[in-house]
Order: structure tokens, then C-alpha cells, then sequence
């Protein structure tokens, strides 16, 4: 009598570690695939951020009398925009395609190019603050992230959770060797 006892309790007892250890890696699962997006979005941001570093002007840095890294605006932010549409494939309204890792638009919530005469630079963006020293590109990124049933259901979020990423990028000049 007393081994089938044993027997029930501890039949009990492994289905409620299997669900302990379901319910963890569910949950590692979870965080794995937020982790993973903001990875993936973080590059891609610094991939658009670099090509928009990289649209130097040509006069500025040749002038004679005041030669300078000056990084141009307009030129910036095309290409900042077409970069990071493909890196996170996205069509022209900012709308994930089916390969994207986002699960939604991409809004860019904060672009400035700072150049030499902005320097030192501070801003703020939804508590986030920053001051920026050189010659640089930075930006602010927000999209939706779909999270599981099981995470909605034990953490009471909704399904879509917004995620932001920030990065600041400066351009890469090297000097010729003698």
C-alpha cells in the first residue's frame, strides 16, 4: 500500500517539475527572441548610421583655410533612410516585410546630424539623454515587437510591446601613410 502511495506522489511531483521546467523554457524562449530582435535592429541601425556618417562634404574637408569634417544633412538622412529599409526589410513606408525582424512599422523617433559647429551636442529623448563630442550621426528607432501567448498570459503585457534602440556613429577618416 505504502509503494503505490509513494508511487502517486511521486508521479505528481515530476509532472510538476516538467511543468516548472516547461514554464522556464518558455520563458527563455521569450526573452531569446527579444534579445535577438534588438541585436539584429541595433546593427542595422549602426549599418544606416555609418552610411550616413559617410556622406562627408568633399569642400569642407579640402578647404585651405579651414579644412573640417562636416558631414552633409540632406545627404545623411537619403541615405541613413534607404540603409536601414534595407537592413531591417522595409518597404518605402517603413512597413516590415515578411523577412523583416520587426513586427511592424519602424518609426525613426530622433535623427540629427551633428557637425562641427554643433559640437558639444546635448539631447534628450524620453528620458534618454545624451552629449555628443565629435563630429557624428545619431538616431533613435522604435518598432513593435509581437510577444508569445504564454508571455501575455502570465505577464498580463499586451501582445505588441515597443521596443526602442539607440545608437550615435561618427565617420571613419584615416590619413594616408607617408
Amino acid at each position: 500500500m505504502t509503494i503505490k502511495n509513494q508511487r502517486g506522489s511521486v508521479m505528481i511531483m515530476t509532472l510538476a517539475v516538467m511543468i516548472i521546467i516547461f514554464l522556464f523554457l518558455a520563458l527563455a524562449t521569450d526573452v531569446t527572441h527579444l534579445y535577438a530582435t534588438k541585436i539584429k535592429t541595433r546593427h542595422s541601425l549602426n549599418l544606416a548610421l555609418r552610411a550616413a556618417s559617410s556622406q562627408i562634404s568633399a569642400d569642407a574637408l579640402t578647404d585651405a583655410y579651414n579644412p573640417r569634417v562636416e558631414i552633409m544633412p540632406d545627404d545623411a538622412q537619403s541615405v541613413f533612410n534607404s540603409t536601414l529599409r534595407q537592413n531591417l526589410s522595409l518597404d518605402i513606408n517603413n512597413q516590415p516585410y515578411s523577412n523583416s525582424p520587426v513586427d511592424g512599422p519602424v518609426k525613426v523617433c530622433y535623427f540629427k546630424v551633428v557637425n562641427p559647429f554643433d559640437v558639444p551636442y546635448t539631447y534628450n529623448y524620453n528620458g534618454y539623454s545624451e552629449t555628443i563630442d565629435k563630429v557624428s550621426v545619431t538616431g533613435i528607432i522604435s518598432f513593435p515587437v509581437k510577444m508569445s501567448s504564454f508571455a501575455c498570459f502570465v505577464s498580463g503585457v499586451p501582445e505588441y510591446q515597443t521596443m526602442y534602440v539607440h545608437s550615435t556613429v561618427g565617420p571613419e577618416i584615416t590619413t594616408k601613410p607617408h
